[in-house]
């Protein structure tokens, strides 16, 4: 432990308004660059319903791994969906594959301190777009390994396609968008429109 553990608490909660502050502009971002507006987002490791005493940590702490849903769902003949994921820390889900794969005992939510160290871990986006329809729960997971580790992929029965990077990629607008057009490419590519706005190229 620290010699001042509460010093090391303000340090972390005030780091984390700062990284959020800029996720939170990253997602803008986005969505200004496709033209396509945010909706809503969900919390995918925790945020069980309403705040209580006996939740988890994890429920206070949405943004450990969120999905951030974007559509233009007004548009009738070309309605586009896109969610993009942010997990901050791989570590839970990877070392219950690699223990799956060994038949071992999985690691729970709580069993903080036996998740893959954070050295190995990763943080990632994980980009999913869909074009006229979004069926993506019928299709892939998003605690699923192929989603997870894999670094693109497609649904087997929709218009429907995901790719993953590493968030330090976009860590500047200018790297954001080379990644942007990347991945407006891979869906162009698939037979989803999705493009870059004019004034972004």
């Amino acid at each position: 432990m620290p010699n001042n553990p509460l010093l090391e608490v303000r340090k972390a909660y005030r780091l984390l308004f700062d990284y959020q502050s800029r996720i939170l502009d990253l997602m803008k971002f986005i969505g200004q660059t496709y033209a396509i507006p945010f909706v809503k987002g969900h919390p995918k490791f925790s945020g069980r319903g309403s705040n209580k005493l006996d939740n988890w940590s994890w429920d206070w702490l949405y943004m450990y791994y969120y999905a951030f849903h974007f559509n233009n769902t007004s548009v009738i003949d070309k309605k586009m969906y896109l969610s993009v994921y942010l997990l901050n820390d791989s570590g839970f889900f990877e070392i219950n594959y690699e223990k799956a794969e060994a038949n071992d005992k999985k690691v729970g939510h709580l069993e903080v301190d036996q998740f893959k160290d954070v050295e190995n871990s990763k943080t990632k986006l994980i980009f999913v777009a869909g074009q006229n329809e979004w069926n993506w729960w019928n299709e892939v997971k998003h605690y699923s390994k192929e989603f997870i580790l894999n670094t693109q992929g497609q649904a087997k029965n929709s218009n429907m396609v995901w790719k993953g990077y590493y968030l330090d990629l976009f860590f500047t607008e200018e790297d954001a968008l080379i990644q942007l057009k990347d991945f407006s490419k891979y869906c162009n590519n698939n037979g989803i429109d999705i493009t870059i706005k004019d004034g972004f190229q």
